[in-house]
């Protein structure tokens, strides 16, 4: 995969991800992906993965991101494999260097909203969490299994206005769902920040036992 390292910079990825998704606005294909087609969602997709106790290969997730961003003109997707792969290794870069690309959100009602930026990422999250949740059960111990819960929680929270309502059912709280939300946005760059290093923890404890 080396060769894909220097295909794109961090700026020519953003750059090449706007034109992509500005171009596909423009043609009547229809995208065969739950996820919404947006930069949001490849972040928290991602963010997802490179946070992973374990590298995970490409192919184990370019399959979910690629409908998301091919044009009807790439030949055999090849570049569309280059940008997003080009990506992540940005994105595990930065995250080693604590920059993580979360959306900018204030409104917790609005980040409910489908498509907002906040919406996409955890939606995008969700997904990705679901590819790699294995490496993660694996390799966490019982005494980490709490914290990654409530990691997890956190980060997909908005994909999904049920989310909120299920949560205050099995705890049975009095707090209304806007009141969780707002909470739960207030800790949602904590909860980025932790579950990046847990998955670096993790990543490094369970290689030292080898």
């Amino acid at each position: 995969m080396s060769q894909w390292a220097s295909s794109y910079s961090y700026r020519e990825c953003l750059d090449e991800f706007s034109r992509r998704f500005n171009q596909l606005k423009e043609t009547d294909r229809v995208i065969t992906s739950d996820l919404h087609a947006n930069l949001h969602t490849i972040n928290g997709y991602l963010f997802a993965i490179c946070s992973a106790p374990a590298a995970v290969s490409p192919t184990d997730w370019l399959g979910e991101l690629l409908p998301l961003v091919q044009l009807p003109d790439d030949e055999k997707a090849a570049a569309a494999v280059n940008l997003l792969i080009s990506y992540q290794m940005h994105l595990k870069k930065r995250m080693v260097s604590q920059k993580y690309s979360l959306p900018e959100s204030t409104d917790s009602l609005d980040g409910l909203k489908p498509a907002s930026d906040l919406n996409s990422f955890s939606q995008g999250f969700s997904a990705g969490y679901d590819r790699i949740s294995s490496i993660w059960s694996v390799k966490i111990p019982n005494e980490l299994q709490k914290e990654l819960t409530s990691q997890v929680f956190a980060l997909s929270f908005f994909a999904s206005t049920d989310n909120a309502k299920q949560f205050l059912k099995v705890k049975k709280s009095k707090l209304r769902p806007e009141q969780l939300a707002d909470q739960v946005l207030a800790n949602f760059p904590k909860a980025a920040d932790l579950h990046v290093r847990l998955g670096m923890a993790v990543e490094v404890d369970t290689s030292s036992l080898h």
